[in-house]
Order: C-alpha cells, then sequence, then structure tokens
C-alpha cells in the first residue's frame, strides 16, 4: 500500500500540469452491462500529440444479479477532428466479484446440491466510440465487448466424492453514454 501511494505522490505533478495543458479527460457515464444497468468513470491522460489517452477507469454494475465491480486501464486511440473525438478503446482490468453459489451435482443414487465460491479473474475488451466536446464539457457513446473469466475452487469434496471445476469464460456488451469533462 504505501509503494500505491508513493507512487501515487510522485505522478501528481503531472496531473497538475496535464490539467493546465488540458491533457487530462473524466469521462462520468451511465451503461448498459447485459441488459443490467450500471454506472462507471474513467480519467484519461492525453499522450502523444492528444492521440493516445491511458487512465483508470472503475465501474459499478451486476451480474446473476449480484454486484460487480471492474476495475481497469483504459486505452484510447483518437484523432479529433474539430468538435468530434472517434476512438477505439482497449480496457484490461480484474473483475470484482465473489459469490457463494449452490448447484445440483450427481452423487450416484441422485442429485445433492454442494456450495462453492464464484470469483472474479480479469477481464479485457475492446470497442469505439466518439465524443462530442462543446466549451468544457461534451458527451460521449461507445459500444465495449468485454471477456470476463471467473474463477471455481479447484474441487468440492461433496460426500463420497470430489466435483472438479475449471475457470468459466463469459462474454458481455456494454453500451456507455456519459460526459466528457
Amino acid at each position: 500500500m504505501k509503494k500505491y501511494i508513493g507512487l501515487f505522490l510522485l505522478c501528481l505533478p503531472l496531473v497538475t500540469l496535464g490539467q493546465r495543458e488540458k491533457l487530462l479527460y473524466g469521462y462520468a457515464y451511465g451503461m448498459i452491462h447485459d441488459g443490467n444497468a450500471g454506472g462507471g468513470v474513467i480519467a484519461n491522460v492525453e499522450l502523444l500529440n492528444h492521440f493516445i489517452s491511458v487512465g483508470p477507469g472503475v465501474e459499478v454494475t451486476s451480474y446473476n444479479d449480484h454486484t460487480l465491480i471492474p476495475v481497469f486501464a483504459d486505452v484510447k486511440i483518437k484523432h479529433r477532428f474539430l468538435h468530434i473525438d472517434p476512438y477505439i478503446t482497449g480496457q484490461f482490468g480484474r473483475n470484482g466479484y465473489n459469490v457463494d453459489r449452490t448447484a445440483p451435482v450427481s452423487n450416484g443414487t441422485g442429485q445433492e446440491m454442494i456450495t462453492f465460491n464464484e470469483s472474479g479473474k480479469y477481464f479485457y475488451g475492446v470497442g469505439a466510440g466518439v465524443a462530442w466536446h462543446f466549451s468544457k464539457i461534451g458527451v460521449f457513446a461507445s459500444y465495449i465487448y468485454r471477456g470476463y473469466q471467473y474463477r471455481y475452487p479447484d474441487s468440492v469434496d461433496a460426500d463420497t466424492h470430489v466435483v472438479n471445476f475449471g475457470d468459466r469464460a463469459v462474454n458481455a456488451s456494454v453500451f456507455n453514454i456519459g460526459i466528457v469533462f
């Protein structure tokens, strides 16, 4: 934790310089994540003559009726035409998800219920969007296709036998609409 605070303090002068030169952009948005509502924020720093921007992001949404909190690095490649920024984006991070599940398994004489833990592992996403800038604030819309990985226990003892699990992949479509400032 101390090294993260130290890294933040070392980068603070860059953030101040970036805001003065209008190299920092914030994105606050509502989203539809595979039919579930949510929201998020992203803070980007522009690099290489405003063509590339990178920064952290966090969202709150749901998956299987439980809270899902993706935390990620966001990379945008864009080109400005007057007040319009079309861009492609990549997101890479970890999905904060930790739920106890119950599922039926065959035990030879029928079925029994076992309880196991399902947790988020990592995710990646690619997409495209467009932002319209007015004076100091603008609006944007984007679509991102994500691939999530979920982790299960290696094995669970169920009375007289062991049930083995593997990781599970889930894909999701994410639509974002919000403001950029």
